[in-house]
């Protein structure tokens, strides 16, 4: 019985700890009250496979992203441990750049494909 009651107590310690992350990612741009923003749940797996794709939002202008942050609390922990990583969702929050548009002898930056 005791041993129950402590395995319960550290699952239930292991889901508190790991609760609430947020990591964030900024870049050196602006963040202006005019910059746009949006909130995105994220819907995947730890297998490599998304169950929805969120809407794809641009940013106005060609202007980059200035910060992305990845958040996720105990309920989303609780549903990836329940299912065993077939379902993790994860709430992502942008903004853009508020910077404005491209100075001329700046070079814009873009990916290879």
């Amino acid at each position: 019985m005791i041993k129950t009651i402590r395995a319960i107590l550290i699952c239930g310690m292991i889901i508190g700890l790991s609760a609430c992350a947020t990591t964030t990612v900024e870049g050196d741009g602006q963040l202006t009250p005019t910059s746009k923003s949006g909130t995105h749940t994220v819907h995947g797996s730890f297998y490599s496979f998304v169950w929805s794709e969120p809407e794809t939002t641009k940013c106005e202008n060609g202007r980059g992203l200035y910060r992305v942050r990845s958040h996720t609390n105990a309920l989303y922990v609780l549903a990836s441990i329940i299912s065993i990583g077939l379902y993790v969702p994860q709430t992502l929050e942008w903004w853009c750049d508020g910077k404005p548009a491209q100075d001329e002898n700046e070079k814009p930056y873009h990916p290879a494909p």
